[in-house]
Formats: C-alpha cells, structure tokens, sequence
C-alpha cells in the first residue's frame, strides 16, 4: 500500500508541477492577449486618424477648386479692367477718325459741288 501512496504521491506532484508550468503559461499568454489588444486599440485609432485625414483631405481639394474657380473669375475682372483704358482710346480715336473722314467727305462733296454749280450761292 506504501507503493500505492508513493506513486499516487508522485503523480499528484507531476500533476502540481504541470498545473503550475500551466498557469505560468496561461499567465504568459494572458500578457501577450492584453499587449495584442492595446496594438490593436492603437491600430483602430491610426486607422481612424488615417480616415480622418482622407476626409479631410476631401474637403481641402474641393475648397481648393473653389478657390481656382474664384481665382479664375478674378482674373478675367482683372483683364477686363486692364484692357478698359486701351478699349476707351480706341472707342474715342474710331470716333474722331470716324468724324474726320465724313468732314474730308463733306468737304469733297461741297468742293465738287460747287464746282460742278458754281452759280449757287452757298
């Protein structure tokens, strides 16, 4: 019966030994599960941020085209009042050549007509 005891004693304490070698690993493992979750909460909020910064970024190239389209209108303002003063003197000189060509026409007209009827009085 001593032999009994004896094995039984000695697989309790193999037993023992490989519940506390287990424990130790389960506790390893329990370490490891908790260092995995906080990499991934880290991964979830650079993951986040990356898509935050991906909206943002939508925002920014649709701000910015409104800016080129603004940008654009200014600039044909711009040229139209640039070009005001040059479209004014060129209105103003079509203008008197405009007059000075029917006064040279006027004038011919009265030289030729009063040559042609010099007995009219004018």
């Amino acid at each position: 019966m001593d032999e009994n005891y004896t094995e039984l004693a000695v697989h309790i304490q193999e037993v023992d030994s490989r519940c506390r070698s287990n424990e130790h690993r389960l506790d390893n493992h329990d370490n490891e599960l908790r260092e995995l979750r906080e990499k991934q909460d880290t991964i979830y909020d650079l993951t986040s941020s990356v898509k935050s910064i991906a909206t943002d970024m939508t925002y920014i190239k649709e701000d910015v085209k409104e800016v080129k389209s603004g940008q654009d209108k200014l600039n044909e303002k711009v040229t139209i009042l640039e070009n005001r003063p040059a479209n004014e003197t060129k209105k103003k000189v079509d203008g008197i050549t405009e007059k000075i060509l029917w006064l040279i026409i006027g004038g011919v007209i009265v030289g030729l007509l009063s040559t042609i009827l010099p007995n009219i009085p004018w």
